[in-house]
């Protein structure tokens, strides 16, 4: 693996894998959370609060992980990179300014929990039971 061989000899401890099973815990357990913007990501960083650096998955027809990453980005919940401007220098910058004032973590945290639903699922039964009539 690449990835590997360069971190092994950067000295860097990571864990790599294709996938991980403990996705929820790991998020939960990270104070600044760097990813790709799917539906899915982006709704359990707003329930669980957690602030984030999002890089939407160019190419789609559609651009929905940008739009996704612009929910929280709009509330100052997290960071939206487009792909062509995420380079090493800049996702270096960007975690030396949280470094530089890690308030602003927790500030953005507050911001993201406070997009969250958590109460989704119900709402959108709801929803169909009222637009179905029953």
């Amino acid at each position: 693996m690449r990835v590997r061989a360069v971190y092994d000899k950067l000295k860097i401890n990571a864990e790599l894998a294709p996938f991980f099973t403990d996705l929820p815990a790991r998020l939960a357990s990270n104070h600044l959370v760097v990813s790709r913007s799917g539906a899915g990501t982006v709704a359990e960083l707003a329930a669980i609060g957690r602030p984030s650096i999002l890089v939407p998955l160019p190419g789609s027809i559609d651009q929905d992980q940008f739009a996704n990453a612009g929910v929280l980005a709009k509330v100052d919940g997290a960071v939206r990179i487009p792909q062509a401007e995420f380079t090493s220098d800049r996702l270096a910058s960007e975690i030396s300014a949280f470094a530089a004032e890690p308030a602003r973590l927790a500030a953005m945290a507050e911001a993201a929990r406070g997009a969250g639903r958590l109460d989704a699922a119900e709402r959108l039964a709801d929803l169909v039971v009222k637009v179905a009539g029953i």
